[in-house]
């Protein structure tokens, strides 16, 4: 049996997993602890409770997917969406409390892993996963391995360069794909074409906009073509490099379904470089999203 653990900005939450299944869960608040210690000994609390509930079975491992997080040592450096600005070294921090190894992953490698493992990518030794939500993350697995380059932070397609000199991205950076195809970046391309008009701006995510356009309004379709456009460019771009045979999309833009799935389709045919034409499959996760995040986790510690 599996821990995993998905740390988020506000909330963290916890699954034991067996055979591909979340048996139980549990969460806990990211914010309000002294520091990453007391954080680390509710996190522990947590995962013991879950572990007793079930004692017929022994924790082997716990996985961890963290924003930020270093898997080759362990760390979540600096990610500026948590609490603590310091570098945190969570894995070793769980494996004294809970006396099991425990590997930490950045979040988006582990959305891959459960992918390769237990979703849409079984059985595909040559893959790309694609998280669309807040920010852009991916992990891609070539040959049957996670890449993580010499310094443990590779894969990060969210992160590169679209349009030079374009629009400000979080990693401060400018033209990076995340500024165009995030919930932000959505909502920036329909307010530049609604301009004093993009009045639904007013409620979070895209949803909005997803309906906007199921309603007939044009700027919110356009939204959704030129986002797919870019996109389609940056996956496109991500073949050359590694050359998966499929390509997973997640995440809560991918709720709006055709709105962005078939402009997406018929971009990403015209910009693939033709060798590839016909050999690349794009698709959408095969997991239930409630479970998606602790099953990439629980992948991590598997490995």
């Amino acid at each position: 049996m599996i821990l995993g653990i998905d740390i988020g900005g506000t909330t963290s939450k916890l699954g034991l997993v067996h055979d591909g299944k979340v048996l139980a869960r549990a969460r806990i608040n990211t914010l309000g602890h002294a520091d990453e210690h007391a954080f680390a000994d509710a996190l522990a609390d947590a995962g013991h409770r879950l572990v007793q509930a079930d004692d017929h079975r022994p924790l082997r491992a716990v996985g961890i997917g963290a924003p930020n997080a270093n898997q080759l040592t362990g760390i979540i450096e600096m990610a500026p969406n948590l609490p603590w600005k310091n570098d945190v070294p969570l894995a070793r921090m769980m494996a004294d409390r809970l006396n099991v190894p425990a590997v930490l992953g950045n979040d988006a490698n582990a959305a891959a892993l459960g992918e390769w493992r237990y979703g849409a990518g079984r059985g595909i030794d040559d893959l790309l996963v694609v998280t669309l939500g807040t920010g852009v993350g991916s992990g891609f697995i070539v040959n049957g391995k996670l890449v993580l380059g010499s310094a443990g932070n590779a894969g990060e397609l969210g992160h590169m360069i679209l349009v030079p000199d374009g629009r400000q991205c979080t990693c401060g950076r400018r033209g990076c794909v995340e500024a165009y195809v995030s919930i932000r970046g959505m909502r920036e391309t329909y307010a530049e074409l609604a301009g004093s008009v993009a009045g639904i701006l007013s409620e979070e995510g895209v949803l909005p906009i997803a309906k906007a356009a199921s309603d007939g309004d044009a700027n919110a379709v356009r939204t959704f073509d030129e986002s797919a456009r870019w996109l389609a460019i940056a996956l496109a771009n991500a073949v050359c490099a590694t050359g998966p045979k499929r390509i997973v999309l997640f995440g809560g833009i991918m709720r709006s379904g055709d709105l962005l799935m078939k402009p997406l389709q018929e971009h990403f045919g015209k910009v693939l470089l033709n060798i590839y034409q016909g050999r690349v499959d794009l698709t959408v996760s095969a997991l239930e999203e409630d479970d998606a995040a602790l099953l990439g986790a629980a992948a991590l510690g598997e490995q």
